[in-house]
């Protein structure tokens, strides 16, 4: 049996989590004082300031992005979209929303680590061709961050209205998803088209699914399925809209913030959400996994009341899409079908991976998509090292002489 000493694994694991990590960011907002950009310990709750002084006086609560490849948070502010630096907390960019089809908003918008870009809904009134009046249209839609300009991409609109049960981005199929309440609406990224449509159905009870994010760990959507009296930490199949609880007991909170306030930290499994209002804020981290709460902070600020727009900076890093857009007239990739082992799983000090197909490549990624270790194989069989990884969820991307496989692996 080939074994595999990684020593240099170990080192490049330690660089990639030291320099981007699993950082909570937010505004922190208190009036009069204003807003700040700011982290969070969410173990403690504990928001620590990065902007010397304010940056806006007001926020829209619709939505906010975190693109890590420029090192921006970005959010609508008194002014327009403001971008601000993680680093120094000091406002880098203030735009002013330009849409050349008409005077609008934009809600719901995230950041896509697979193309780069931010995409919302934009709203705006058309005229009724009925009536002669005008009635709401809604249209996926990037924006610039530095021009504040819009760009529609559904052709026609694809509803009037939406929830404030959150938004998330697949960055692997290239699918926007958010609610309009009873149904869970996903939007093809690249035609601005429905790609899904399915209405929410609890069998496990519930009566709605909010505060929803996509975990690039597992490519799954995670929320909050509240009922009449009671909290769970939930998924829903986004194809069939079917929610199913994760927590086997109630969360024991009977409310929670719906203003951008849930993130999920691909690396460790946890969904972070806050309940509460005024001083009484509390940061709640749920296992993925079990569904049961595994930290709880009251939220602690010099000044601040509230901690808004949570967005881990590791979320999707370095995603890349796996369909291909339609017009490209591709086809999807297929994989011969490999028999490929990786044992222990979970693992600990070592793992073992064996294949009815000689080995030619091994690959490890971070949950996040961070590339960990490369090592090229000639053999059926190897050993890894892994006593150095921290815990938690990783990807091994094999490559053998018939094909790809991947396999999810958890420490």
């Amino acid at each position: 049996m080939k074994s595999l000493i990684l020593t240099s694994f170990i080192l490049i694991a330690t660089f990639s989590f030291a320099q981007l990590g699993s950082t909570m960011f937010g505004l922190a907002r208190n009036s009069p004082s204003g807003v700040f950009l700011a982290t969070m310990d969410p173990t403690t709750g504990m928001a620590t300031n990065l902007s010397p002084t304010s940056i806006s006086s007001s926020i829209n609560l619709t939505g906010a992005a975190l693109n890590p490849y420029t090192n921006q948070f970005c959010f609508f502010g008194d002014n327009g979209l403001k971008s601000i630096d993680l680093f120094t907390g000091l406002e880098s960019n203030t735009a002013t929303i330009n849409n050349p089809n008409g005077t609008g908003y934009f809600d719901l918008f995230r950041f896509n680590t697979s193309d780069s870009l931010m995409y919302g809904l934009s709203r705006r009134n058309i005229p009724n061709p009925q009536t002669g009046g005008l009635m709401g249209a809604m249209y996926l839609a990037t924006i610039d961050a530095s021009t504040g300009t819009i760009t529609e991409i559904s052709p026609t609109s694809i509803g009037q209205s939406f929830a404030y049960a959150g938004s998330a981005i697949d960055p692997h199929q290239m699918v926007f998803y958010y609610s309009n309440g009873a149904q869970l609406v996903g939007l093809d990224m690249y035609t601005g088209g429905i790609f899904s449509n399915p209405t929410l159905t609890f069998p496990g009870g519930g009566q709605n699914f909010d505060n929803f994010t996509y975990s690039c760990a597992d490519t799954t959507l995670y929320g909050l399925v509240r009922g009449a009296n009671t909290i769970h930490l939930g998924k829903v199949n986004a194809m069939t809209g079917e929610v199913t609880k994760i927590s086997t007991q109630a969360i024991g909170v009977n409310s929670y913030s719906v203003n951008g306030s849930s993130t999920i930290d691909p690396v460790n499994m946890i969904y972070y959400f806050i309940s509460g209002s005024g001083t009484g804020l509390t940061i709640y981290g749920v296992s993925l996994q079990t569904g049961l709460v595994v930290s709880q902070g009251t939220i602690s600020n010099t000044g601040a009341l509230y901690f808004d727009m949570m967005r881990i900076q590791s979320d999707c890093y370095e995603s890349i899409p796996t369909r291909f857009p339609p017009s490209s007239s591709l086809p999807e990739p297929v994989v011969k079908p490999l028999t490929v082992q990786v044992a222990p799983n979970p693992f600990a000090d070592q793992l073992h991976i064996t294949s009815n197909a000689e080995l030619q490549k091994i690959e490890l990624y971070q949950a996040n998509g961070v590339l960990l270790y490369a090592v090229e194989v000639s053999s059926k069989e190897c050993t890894l090292e892994t006593s150095m990884l921290h815990e938690g969820m990783y990807l091994l991307q094999i490559t053998t002489a018939q094909g790809i496989q991947s396999v999810k692996i958890l420490k």
